[in-house]
């Protein structure tokens, strides 16, 4: 059955029943109804008998005594007689009788208004037609909830490929459910929602939401992975590996952390070695970065069968981490910055990056500068380096940052490997307020530059001018 069938008669019986239960006092039958025709006629023999003994003392028929005692006797019967209080109801005179006799007037004129009301059976079902179908539309008509109807049909819909998606039951959707992939999007991130607890549907969603390039959702799900169960191996990598991507390359505590842990659990997991020794490197360890990656030659070779392709990567590895350790020691001996060398890659990308004068005062001592490298497509960068936005803002003529493979974040996404393979490729700069990798409201960036190298020796040369405010 359809979910927004489903709401709507839910809805609806739930405002039935608060409806009999607030209005249950105005529907309770009002018995005195149903004798209203006897007390009538009870008054009506009152009121006969009343002028008859007043007719009497008016003759002299009887003493005053004698006429209030059988006065008082009337009222009395005229009271039992009666099942309910609406039998004080009486006329005008007769009011003025009753409170001679203790009756308050409140007391009375109360009883006078509740025996004029009187609830039909047509009033009491116009009230519990009307209450849920006003309540209804109130509910429709109060605001827009085209975004909540859309999202109960995308789950009746493609709710299942959700399901099965996310518990690995199919790798990918069905054709027919991609046509909507704002609906699935939903269903999925739903379903995730509904299993809270389940950190290997956050991890899927972090799969899914990387292939969308929706990085920073994609780390969130990551962590919340993590944060459900920190002790197992494969959440703690793919989290610390997330986490390395999205922060340019670098190594934070929480990731550095998770990868400790696996690590002092298992020692051997390749995984984790090889992200301590891309972390190990891009900050600067490069002892360190050295001996993980000496770690994992060993325990690779020591496993049987041919591993000389992953043998090879590795000693590319090592061969970058070397010419990074190179570059640094060239540029402290030097007091200059460092240089492209020659024998890590076939090109350089000198960036000249300047800052539009209107958004001087946007800029803050905590402000990152990002220039990277990257294909047209998408995807982790091929070189990137991180400076403070400072150096940036203080520059006169332009801040000038050159990028090559020893800026990859990883050894097989290199530069000139790129562009070698002949990829289209831009040019990005922008000040992250957070200090993140990823782009976020309120960052100041450039507009992305096609790189143009194809028939150009030498290195290359290009310029960007930071001029607008991501919203």
């Amino acid at each position: 059955m359809p979910t927004l069938v489903i709401f709507v008669a839910l809805a609806i019986i739930l405002t039935l029943v608060l409806a009999v239960i607030v209005l249950m006092p105005w529907l309770r039958v009002d018995k005195s109804a149903q004798n209203n025709q006897l007390i009538v006629l009870n008054i009506e023999v009152f009121k006969e008998r009343l002028e008859e003994l007043k007719a009497d003392y008016n003759l002299g028929g009887m003493s005053e005594a004698e006429f209030k005692t059988q006065k008082t006797e009337l009222e009395r019967q005229l009271l039992l007689a009666s099942d309910d209080k609406n039998s004080l109801i009486l006329d005008d005179n007769l009011d003025t009788d009753l409170a001679h006799n203790g009756h308050s007037s409140s007391a009375i004129a109360k009883a006078q208004r509740e025996q004029r009301f009187t609830r039909s059976a047509k009033a009491r079902l116009t009230i519990l037609i009307c209450v849920p179908i006003l309540m209804i539309m109130a509910y429709f008509l109060s605001g827009d909830r085209t975004a909540v109807t859309n999202l109960w049909q995308a789950q009746d819909k493609v709710g299942q490929v959700a399901d099965d998606l996310l518990t690995g039951k199919i790798d990918a959707p069905p054709e027919w459910a991609t046509e909507d992939s704002i609906g699935l999007m939903g269903a999925i991130q739903t379903n995730v929602h509904h299993h809270a607890y389940d950190p290997m549907r956050w991890m899927r969603l972090a799969d899914i939401l990387m292939a969308f390039e929706a990085n920073d959702q994609a780390l969130e799900a990551q962590s919340r992975a993590y944060r459900l169960s920190p002790e197992d191996e494969e959440v703690a990598v793919a989290y610390a590996q997330t986490k390395f991507f999205t922060s340019g390359g670098m190594l934070d505590s929480s990731s550095r952390e998770a990868l400790q842990n696996v690590l002092r659990k298992n020692p051997e997991h390749q995984g984790a070695q090889m992200l301590m020794a891309m972390g190990e490197a891009r900050s600067g360890n490069y002892e360190q970065a050295q001996a993980w990656v000496e770690r994992l030659r060993q325990g690779i070779a020591a496993r049987d069968g041919d591993h000389s392709e992953a043998l090879n990567s590795l000693n590319e590895l090592s061969r970058n981490i070397a010419q990074q350790q190179q570059a640094a020691l060239q540029a402290q001996t030097s007091g200059a910055k460092s240089t492209t060398d020659s024998a890590a890659s076939a090109q350089s990308v000198a960036v000249t990056v300047t800052l539009n004068k209107s958004l001087d005062s946007m800029v803050e001592p905590s402000d990152i500068l990002f220039v990277t490298v990257q294909e047209a497509t998408g995807g982790a960068p091929l070189a990137v380096k991180r400076v403070p936005a400072t150096q940036l803002s203080s520059a006169v003529s332009g801040f000038n940052i050159e990028l090559n493979d020893n800026d990859a974040m990883m050894p097989t996404h290199t530069l000139s490997k790129a562009m070698a393979e002949g990829k289209s490729l831009v040019v990005k700069a922008r000040i992250s307020k957070s200090g993140q990798a990823m782009t976020a409201s309120g960052d100041l960036e450039a507009t992305d530059l096609p790189l143009e190298y194809q028939g150009v020796a030498g290195d290359l040369k290009v310029a960007l001018e930071i001029n607008k405010q991501v919203p």
